[in-house]
């Protein structure tokens, strides 16, 4: 293959990358990207990977590891990268999360492990609530020696596993406890290895043994190193304690040149065991370079200066950004909405909105409402005046199965599911037949240069279609009729063959989970269609206003987002000054292109708790409107 000359070399798909952006991307040493709400992040880092494999930086056998937390930020990625480099190219890019890898790493060492810390083949993978773990440490409390007794007592119930499990490495031989602590970490270990037939880990465990089994096998760390010279950490100010250390165990010391991309301002998963100080342990023990994004992509100018305020309020040395979008609204780009009850509240907020999308020919997914926690609540509170402007809600958080409908549609089976079922609705759909024809090939093994396994498996999918093309063209939409289509793509498609070709349905029960929340919203979705079209709007939220949490909300961004819930019931956890609620009302600012409204509802609470929130908007000049 013929490299292109490093001077050569011009970003594909943008006009340009801003002079920091550059400097970061021709960078050979380890760098801290420091990327803002709008600053295209996960472009910049897949131009970087079509930069190092297209010049030959990064040459044939070696693979780029690009780690992100969220799944559909691991595909986004991958699929970016994939329009920008041919096949040959693209393949040797890992995009995975933090945990894929680390669970692929243990699966696949499994035998490796220091035998005292060897789970069982296989095991369990479990979530483990506050009730859960306070029951546990209550247990261990009462079986640890009396003077240390009191010490276990007094550790935390929210942030144990994450802080101290998390936060403690383990050492390749088991010594004796010393402190209450350390009795209560081994205890927790001792409970969830051997505690019942079956091992059960969560996955600060997984990420724990990882490491453990790294540190303890010196050639399987030199492979992992030869394997990845170049790694990609997206969202680094979300690392946890075992996480870093992984990180550093595997990649510290080494050639390998890390390129980590964040910001502290959007630091809001401390609650999950997030580090506080990343960036800094990065710096200091991988050298690596800081280097600011100072362009905003997303936001118009009044909204990128009001952003600029609140920031200053988490760092006051926050460079402010340059808004490269222009404000195509008339009036405020930021507003509070002062209400005496919900109802009102919900009344305004569907009216204004209807006419917003009438007047600007905007679409229900243009909006988004955010909300600090409980969207449950609020979907059943804003549904029925919604619908009456003939409007409706699209809560993302809600639970479907085992997991919430925006984990479910970022799934690679959902994504490869809903490539079949649209071919069989649509003969053209040269998008559909992309994705699920690329899926079939790597599930029935068939490599591009193997051409009767590749006809073979094009003849196969061929024929599926042909028989469920007849099969929806005679059955209008249904529970039964939903239900049993679903069955028939994931029958064709193979759960063994799926488990045995992607790494994150290897093992577990995520395979499972994906299925039966597929299933259940597949179902779900039949009672809202009238014929086969609609169906697949339906399932996919076209035409219906997103609800969701601000925290699953990062990574997205809309023309207009609606905070409800402003207040101190809302926001319990809150206190004047606190970093981590700062910084979660930074995100859900900054998720807005456009507008950002803040609703106060006097029925719901006070907002004593939050008035620092408030006199951030109010230093910005962001009015109050009461209705």
């Amino acid at each position: 293959m013929a490299f292109v000359d490093q001077t050569d070399w011009r970003p594909s798909g943008i006009d340009d990358l801003e002079p920091n952006a550059w400097e970061a991307l021709r960078s050979h040493n380890n760098v801290c990207v420091s990327a803002g709400p709008g600053a295209g992040k996960t472009e910049f880092l897949a131009q970087k990977a079509a930069f190092l494999l297209q010049t030959g930086i990064c040459q044939p056998p070696y693979k780029i590891l690009a780690i992100s937390f969220k799944r559909d930020a691991a595909e986004n990625l991958a699929a970016r990268l994939k329009k920008r480099c041919p096949p040959d190219q693209a393949n040797r890019f890992v995009s995975m999360t933090f945990d894929s890898f680390t669970k692929s790493i243990l699966d696949r060492f499994h035998a490796a492990i220091p035998g005292q810390w060897r789970p069982t083949d296989p095991y369990e993978i479990v979530f483990q609530n506050t009730r859960q773990i306070r029951d546990l440490l209550t247990l261990i409390r009462s079986s640890a020696p009396a003077p240390w007794q009191g010490e276990i007592a007094g550790l935390p119930t929210s942030d144990f596993e994450s802080r101290f499990v998390g936060g403690n490495r383990l050492g390749i031989e088991q010594t004796e406890p010393t402190t209450g602590t350390e009795f209560a970490i081994q205890s927790w270990w001792a409970e969830f290895l051997r505690g019942h037939d079956r091992s059960s880990l969560t996955f600060i465990m997984i990420n724990r043994l990882a490491e453990l089994l790294i540190r303890s096998n010196p050639h399987i760390l030199r492979a992992l190193r030869a394997t990845y010279p170049f790694v990609f950490v997206d969202e680094f100010q979300d690392t946890t304690y075992a996480q870093y250390d992984f990180l550093h165990s595997v990649f510290g010391g080494g050639r390998t040149v890390v390129t980590a991309v964040g910001d502290d301002k959007q630091r809001i998963m401390l609650w999950a065991g997030a580090r506080n100080d990343a960036f800094n342990r990065l710096t200091a023990d991988f050298g690596a370079r800081c280097i600011p994004l100072l362009m905003n992509f997303r936001s118009s100018p009044d909204l990128v200066r009001i952003q600029h305020i609140v920031a200053r309020a988490l760092d006051v040395d926050s460079i402010e950004t340059q808004a490269q979008v222009e404000c195509v609204i008339d009036g405020d780009v930021a507003q509070i909405w002062t209400s005496p009850d919900e109802a009102t509240e919900a009344s305004h907020l569907a009216e204004w909105l209807a006419e917003d999308m009438r007047n600007r020919g905007t679409t229900p997914r243009d909006y988004a409402i955010l909300v600090r926690q409980t969207a449950n609540r609020f979907e059943d509170q804003l549904s029925g005046p919604f619908e009456i402007h003939n409007l409706f809600i699209r809560n993302e958080s809600k639970a479907v199965g085992r997991t919430t409908l925006q984990d479910l549609l970022a799934e690679r089976l959902t994504c490869i599911v809903m490539a079949l079922l649209r071919l069989c609705i649509h003969q053209r759909a040269p998008q559909a037949w992309s994705t699920a024809s690329e899926a079939i090939f790597q599930i029935r093994n068939a490599e591009s240069q193997d051409y009767v396994a590749c006809n073979l498996a094009e003849r196969q999918l061929n024929e599926f279609l042909c028989v469920n093309r007849n099969f929806l063209a005679l059955t209008p939409p249904n529970v039964d009729s939903a239900q049993e289509i679903g069955m028939r793509i994931l029958t064709f498609l193979d759960p063994d063959a799926i488990a045995r070709t992607y790494p994150e349905y290897g093992l577990g029960e995520s395979l499972q989970i994906a299925a039966e929340g597929f299933i259940l919203h597949l179902v779900a979705s039949a009672n809202e269609a009238t014929d086969w079209h609609q169906y697949i709007d339906t399932f996919e939220g076209v035409n219906r206003v997103p609800l969701m949490t601000v925290h699953k909300s990062k990574g997205l961004e809309f023309d207009t987002i609606v905070f409800v819930g402003l207040d101190d019931q809302m926001w319990w956890s809150h206190t004047v000054g606190n970093p981590e609620g700062i910084a979660t009302f930074f995100v859900a600012l900054s998720r807005a292109k456009q507008r950002a409204i803040f609703t106060f509802c006097r029925g719901r609470g006070q907002r004593r708790g939050v008035a620092d929130l408030y006199q951030l908007l109010a230093d910005a000049g962001v009015p109050e409107i009461a209705f």
